[in-house]
């Protein structure tokens, strides 16, 4: 019975991101053309994301909403469990969000085509001069009044803890002037595994902490500040 059931839900899962991908891929697509800003397009991939999750079983609960910064923009720092992550914070943070991912998905038949018109920012981590240039147009797109967030661990947990955190995002923070909003993220891993591509719906939950602003004369406080962020998302993961 379990099998079965795990069956329905992968092909389930699968059917409903096709089927969106072509539809809202299509009309983000098409926004894209009309507005440069990406920002009609991103909704749509905010819609996108908040389908994906509502249509396959996954219940997203949102504590400390109110610490989203709606009229300015901000980096939000989140700990990267899984696939959902993605899903979850795109559909329900509520504010016009870039992301950095990876150039390889760029190149995805509809779905690459509406990161392009949302003005995602491709990267390819092993170059580094392909890198630098997308530290820079994030930069650009958070001056421009987007919002970004940023997995400092660099890669979805292996056993469910929280890894180290990267300098990436502190010295983002640092160039943009920008608030940094902490982010605990529970429950994702357990809908898909990495190195699997099997679905078990469960809830998701999302913990906003308070942003914690740093200012240009905080440069040399900025791993400090960074490990205090990893701090307080550890204690949230643990005490839930």
């Amino acid at each position: 019975m379990n099998f079965f059931l795990t069956f329905y839900h992968t092909l389930r899962f699968w059917i409903v991101i096709i089927i969106l991908s072509i539809i809202l891929g299509t009309i983000a697509t098409v926004l894209g053309i009309f507005d440069k800003s990406g920002n009609q397009s991103h909704k749509v991939a905010a819609l996108w994301s908040k389908l994906i999750c509502r249509w396959n079983g996954i219940k997203v609960e949102i504590t400390g909403a109110e610490n989203i910064l709606l009229d300015q923009p901000q980096i939000f720092i989140a700990n990267h469990q899984g696939y959902y992550d993605i899903f979850a914070l795109a559909g329900y943070l509520g504010v016009q969000l870039r992301w950095v991912s990876k150039s390889v998905l760029f190149r995805i038949p509809f779905m690459g085509w509406a990161m392009s018109a949302a003005g995602y920012i491709p990267v390819e981590r092993t170059n580094r001069k392909q890198s630098y240039q997308a530290f820079l147009s994030t930069l650009e797109a958070i001056k421009a009044g987007s919002s970004v967030v940023v997995f400092p661990e660099g890669t979805r947990s292996e056993d469910g803890n929280i890894g180290v955190f990267k300098k990436g995002s502190q010295l983002l923070a640092q160039r943009a002037i920008v608030p940094m909003v902490p982010v605990t993220i529970i429950g994702t891993r357990d809908i898909i595994r990495k190195g699997s591509m099997v679905i078990h719906p469960k809830a998701v939950r999302i913990i906003i902490s308070p942003c914690i602003a740093l200012g240009e004369k905080d440069a040399k406080k900025g791993d400090e500040i960074l490990q205090d962020i990893r701090n307080i998302i550890c204690e949230n993961f643990k005490t839930t």
